[in-house]
């Protein structure tokens, strides 16, 4: 039952979007990446054009735990106490940005997806967002909760 009202939202959602397009998507509009670190270059790089139209483009920021991709380096100097608090205010922080968008992309390169992005895909499900991914999604349920896959550059049509 919540598949088949989830299927007729998303067929409401693309009916409703066409009838509404221009040229140019919204200005202001605020889209929210979620990803794994690892691909943070690439999605600062894939954010650059949808700001130069006039949208926000939210990246999830690495905190001083994840700056420069070392967090052996600190596991060293700090208990795990700390590093497990500044991890979690991270990701808190992260799902304050998912509220404030309008939409949530899925920068899942390779398809992968990782715990965190996991849960901010469900947050972003209670929070009835709609959800956009970069790449197929392998696990056959979550697949029910994108609404289309499509890259950086493909997006910005999606939203016109």
């Amino acid at each position: 039952m919540i598949l088949y009202n989830m299927v007729a939202l998303n067929n409401q959602l693309n009916r409703t979007s066409k009838k509404n397009r221009s040229t140019r998507p919204k200005r202001g509009r605020v889209i929210v990446f979620c990803g794994s670190f690892k691909f943070y270059q690439d999605m600062e790089k894939a954010a650059t054009p949808l700001r130069k139209l006039g949208l926000t483009v939210i990246v999830p920021q690495p905190s001083h735990i994840r700056h420069g991709h070392k967090p052996q380096e600190l596991k060293s100097k700090y208990d795990q106490k700390t590093l497990t608090k500044w991890e979690g205010e991270g990701a808190f922080s992260h799902l304050q940005n998912i509220r404030k968008a309008d939409i949530v992309y899925i920068f899942n390169k390779g398809s992968y997806l990782g715990p965190a992005v996991t849960v901010e895909i469900g947050y972003s499900l209670a929070l009835d967002k709609p959800i956009y991914a970069r790449a197929p999604i392998k696990d056959i349920t979550v697949t029910n909760f994108i609404k289309k896959v499509l890259s950086p550059k493909k997006l910005i049509y999606d939203l016109i």
